[in-house]
């Protein structure tokens, strides 16, 4: 299980830099104001404060909440006593996706579809562009059949994984007068994410 364990690790990492590059394509991250919709320990948050990007991070989970906000503190302050200039501390918040609100440059939401149906994901899309210019979405992609029920770490284990075709998503997309821009596929032996990046059309 362990080796399992490394490898989703790995694939979501690599995921993090897949979504970094797409935004730094875009052009610098300072300032721009970005929603981590289900941020876990941060390992997307603290990569984007480092850029100098304004981060609002939120998890279902209080653990994963605290132990972002403590990483953060550590790999931002660095042991001094103020941040570096131009950076800002993500702000941490214990909140599921139905509840986010305000207004954001982008919204990014990694592996978190997984929990939701495809109906729920169809709102669930919706709500999240509802606050931002652009989405990020990644989604466990129903072209590869693996024991996904087993591939996610943590509580998700007790719950069903639901996988989502490519084709569902940008529907979901398209019924809001948004289209997808770039893409991407993440693959490791044990961990299958399909990144895409949407606009308004």
């Amino acid at each position: 299980m362990q080796a399992e364990e490394k490898d989703i690790r790995l694939g979501h990492s690599k995921t993090v830099e897949n979504v970094m590059k797409m935004l730094l394509d875009e052009g610098p991250l300072s300032g721009v104001t970005v929603c981590d919709a289900g941020c876990g320990t941060g390992c997307l948050s603290i990569p984007l404060a480092k850029e100098g990007a304004v981060v609002a991070a939120s998890d279902i989970s209080a653990a994963m909440v605290a132990e972002a906000e403590k990483q953060a503190r550590e790999e931002l302050f660095k042991g001094k006593d103020a941040l570096p200039p131009g950076l800002v501390l993500p702000k941490f918040e214990v909140k599921d996706l139905e509840s986010l609100d305000g207004k954001y440059d982008t919204v990014v939401c990694l592996d978190v579809l997984i929990h939701y149906p495809q109906n729920k994901a169809d709102a669930m899309i919706a709500h999240l562009a509802s606050l931002a210019k652009s989405v990020i979405l990644s989604f466990a992609p129903k072209t590869f059949i693996k024991r996904v029920g087993e591939l996610f770490p943590g509580p998700s284990k007790a719950t069903r994984a639901y996988l989502h075709a490519e084709a569902d998503v940008e529907r979901a997309l398209q019924k809001i007068g948004w289209k997808i821009r770039k893409r991407g596929l993440i693959t490791t032996q044990f961990y299958f994410s399909r990144i895409v990046e949407a606009i308004p059309a």
